[in-house]
């Protein structure tokens, strides 16, 4: 009988003991859930299409909550470029939002990169937890992503003028036109006016990111816009850009030519013939071949026929050029 009573006893103090812990853990001072990005630093190329950042809490919250964060840095977004200015990347997510819902622990941010026609240095994306909308959430040290997005895979068309013999061509201006086929006929046709340094200052440059151009035959233009020199020597280099990191010279294409006074062409000009489809090459994959050879017309750097579209008229851009690109200079 004894024997019951005892167990009868410790039964009793074990659930003494139970409602003693459970009041205990009642009692614990409730601990905020530390809200972060799910890394400080991200490396990505312009080719990456979408990419994802994560903002993380540390533990589910009982709550949806809304984070409010702020974009900087030398890479252009695309509402802060307005109607006037090209962009790098485009928030398609919430723009400068991220919620994460009652129970989860993971809001995603989606970026969409964007290629362009320029060879550049990295550039960088900053974005910066401000703000949440639950006092009950703290926001971490790690608050800041820094996204470096670096130069994607192509081929750089430079075309230099006051080579060879005079290179002072103080009064050339020169100017670089991309062809690229025409989406209902198929034809090659003037794309865009591919200036990227001042008037009368040699070289002019176009970049083409393999993940933008389809497999195709494209075609470019070198106008002698305006000078004095007769004959004018020009060169084309066409340069393959690796894993940022331009082909050996002995590899490159280079072509050399010369024009004369009568191939001066000031196409911006109202009624002013288009510039001459000069050179042509074949895209396949990453590869570039196929490169004719320029082509010199007797009286004119344009077509015979054709006219520049109206909307389409001189508008170069003051824009230095990058380290990467002064490299393929260096010869």
């Amino acid at each position: 009988m004894r024997k019951y009573v005892v167990a009868g006893l410790s039964m009793g103090m074990l659930l003494t003991s139970c409602i003693v812990l459970f009041s205990c853990k009642e009692d614990e001072p409730f601990v905020k859930p530390n809200l972060s990005f799910a890394l400080k630093t991200l490396t990505v190329n312009e080719a990456d299409d979408i990419i994802e950042v994560e903002v993380i809490l540390d533990k589910a919250f009982s709550e949806d909550i809304t984070i409010d964060y702020s974009l900087s840095g030398s890479a252009v977004e695309k509402v802060a470029a307005g109607s006037t200015s090209s962009y790098d990347y485009e928030i398609i997510s919430e723009y400068l939002e991220v919620e994460i819902l009652k129970g989860e622990t993971v809001g995603k941010i989606e970026i969409q990169l964007y290629s362009d026609l320029d060879i550049e240095d990295d550039e960088i994306i900053d974005i910066q937890i401000e703000s949440v909308d639950n006092d009950q959430i703290e926001i971490t040290r790690d608050d800041r992503l820094k996204i470096t997005m670096e130069q994607e895979d192509g081929m750089a068309v430079v075309l230099e003028w006051g080579v060879g013999a005079s290179p002072a061509y103080t009064d050339v201006d020169m100017d670089l036109f991309f062809w690229a086929p025409s989406t209902t006929t198929g034809a090659l046709v003037i794309t865009n006016l591919s200036s990227t340094t001042p008037s009368f200052s040699s070289p002019e440059v176009i970049f083409l990111p393999n993940a933008i151009l389809d497999d195709d035959t494209y075609g470019l233009s070198y106008n002698y816009y305006e000078g004095s020199k007769d004959p004018m020597n020009f060169r084309v280099t066409f340069a393959e850009l690796i894993s940022g990191t331009f082909e050996p010279v002995a590899s490159r294409n280079i072509f050399n030519a010369a024009y004369t006074l009568s191939n001066i062409n000031a196409w911006d000009e109202d009624g002013a013939p288009s510039p001459v489809l000069a050179q042509t090459f074949k895209k396949t994959g990453a590869t570039y071949s196929d490169f004719s050879a320029i082509n010199i017309e007797a009286t004119g750097s344009r077509s015979a026929t054709s006219q520049m579209p109206a909307s389409v008229r001189k508008a170069e851009l003051n824009k230095p050029l990058s380290e990467a690109m002064k490299s393929i200079l260096n010869r």
